[in-house]
């Protein structure tokens, strides 16, 4: 059976995953009246608005999918190292 942290690490991974594709497909703008881009918003700003509070867009790049992603590592190793 698997421990909690490691659930917890394989939601992490799934959450980097899901800011992966969030990412990518901002670049292509698609309608946001379709359900899975409602559904990928859902789970994918309440994580990056915190950060774009702290960290706003320089230059017209957002940093705030990188970020995410290398918090949500530190985060996950946090997790693995209570593990043991």
């Amino acid at each position: 059976m698997p421990s909690m942290f490691s659930i917890l690490a394989k939601l992490i991974d799934g959450l980097s995953i899901l800011i992966i594709i969030w990412a990518l497909m901002s670049w292509f703008r698609p309608d946001p009246r379709k359900p899975l881009v409602r559904l990928l918003n859902a789970i994918v700003e309440p994580i990056l608005l915190p950060i774009r509070a702290v960290i706003p867009p320089i230059g017209g790049f957002s940093f705030d999918a990188m970020i995410a992603i290398l918090l949500l590592s530190v985060i996950k190793r946090i997790f693995l190292r209570a593990a043991l």
